[in-house]
């Protein structure tokens, strides 16, 4: 039976595992998201159905179950894109019959998408992560913190923070004393959200000092495959701060392989992500949180020789019993035009390095693939549009 990609989302995550679809020998992939999103427009790889009722768990199941009925030759894969239809997916993947694959975790897993609870687990573990204070509901800002301003606030559930909209709403807030950190504490409060909030120690980083750790555990709880990267640039938008905009591929450090053993240790299945950082000062490595499917960067994964979309394909579909493979190509990844990656990176040995690396083929972009760009001229245009208005936001913000 042939296989039927259905992916839900509409962002660079949702194309870059589309993309890795195709690579893998599936020529396309269906999105489907409450929107349309230029990323996912004019494309080969992937048909995008924009679907209002995915906005409802129930409007969900009606929309996959449409899709498949409309291709009933082919076996849908069901993979989560964003953090609300993963967590959907790991809740009900019991709910769908035999036909569809959903290699997800088990809904145990859930609880370590709340980021306290994992920095917890990660005490446990022996997993470093930078100190901070937890406030529940009914918590004030206390007047004295372990540590000094300036300091990072940020929701330990960012599905649930989501959900509770306000204007001037962020990702992750940057503070600069306990007045500020009141106002935000209180504003995200009274926008409906309940969760933990976490008032973390901030280290003297720059984008470059920030990393990224991408895992798949097989069906039997083992995890069989990783990719690890320096990022170079994130974005720097409210929503989009933290996404990572360029990507360095290198080896695995000693927290990666404890990582490893963790997710080993709790009988993890699927995508995992991670978020590391170094500290500049002491070159000490923290881990900042998992996200429980695969990153919306996951194309530096397949670019570097490890396809996510095989994985899914030899564990799930094939079910071959796999040994641990890491990516081991040197691949300067990048979603923005490198131009722009150049003119905000300080150190000039890296700089050149890149340049050396693009030189020789080894600079990918999810947004230069042949197979979606040739005798395509509206997919051209909007990868054009695309980075006009990165080179404008990047603009304005050296500005600032």
């Amino acid at each position: 039976m042939k296989l039927l990609p259905v992916l839900l989302g509409g962002d660079l995550n949702c194309y870059s595992m589309a993309l890795a679809f195709y690579e893998a020998g599936v020529p396309c992939s269906v999105a489907l998201g409450r929107y349309r999103l230029g990323v996912t427009s004019f494309s080969r790889v992937v048909r995008a159905y924009p679907t209002p009722e995915m906005g409802s768990e129930e409007g969900r199941h009606r929309s996959i179950r449409r899709i498949a009925r409309e291709h009933p030759d082919k076996r849908p894969i069901l993979i989560g894109c964003t953090d609300e239809y993963a967590s959907f997916l790991i809740r009900d993947a019991l709910t769908f019959d035999e036909r569809f694959v959903v290699p997800s975790p088990s809904p145990n897993a859930l609880k370590y998408a709340n980021k306290a609870v994992f920095a917890n687990a990660c005490m446990r573990y022996g997993i470093a992560t930078p100190e901070a204070v937890v406030l529940h509901e009914g918590d004030c800002v206390p007047n004295d913190l372990p540590f000094s301003y300036p300091i990072v606030l940020k929701p330990s559930v960012s599905e649930e923070y989501w959900r509770h909209p306000f204007q001037g709403m962020k990702k992750v807030w940057f503070l600069q004393d306990r007045w500020e950190a009141i106002k935000v504490y209180e504003r995200i409060r009274r926008a409906g959200y309940c969760g933990s909030i976490l008032l973390q120690k901030r280290l003297p980083i720059e984008d470059s000092d920030n990393y990224v750790l991408t895992t798949y555990s097989d069906r039997y709880g083992h995890a069989c495959a990783a990719a690890y990267g320096r990022v170079l640039l994130e974005e720097h938008t409210a929503r989009g701060l933290g996404n990572h905009a360029a990507i360095l591929t290198e080896k695995m450090p000693d927290i990666c392989f404890k990582i490893l053993a963790f997710l080993d240790d709790i009988g993890y299945r699927g995508f995992a992500n991670f978020d590391l950082i170094r500290d500049p000062e002491s070159g000490k490595m923290y881990t900042l949180e998992m996200n429980l499917r695969q990153g919306r960067s996951n194309h530096y994964m397949t670019a570097a020789g490890l396809n996510p979309a095989a994985l899914v394909i030899a564990d799930r579909i094939l079910g071959q019993k796999m040994d641990f493979l890491e990516a081991s190509a040197d691949i300067f990844w990048h979603s923005v035009p490198r131009g722009v990656i150049y003119s905000q990176l300080k150190d000039t040995a890296l700089r050149r390095h890149l340049c050396d690396l693009a030189d020789v083929g080894r600079a990918v972009s999810p947004f230069h693939i042949g197979a979606d760009l040739s005798k395509n001229p509206l997919r051209r245009l909007f990868v054009m549009e695309h980075e006009r208005r990165v080179r404008k936001r990047r603009k304005v913000l050296a500005a600032e």
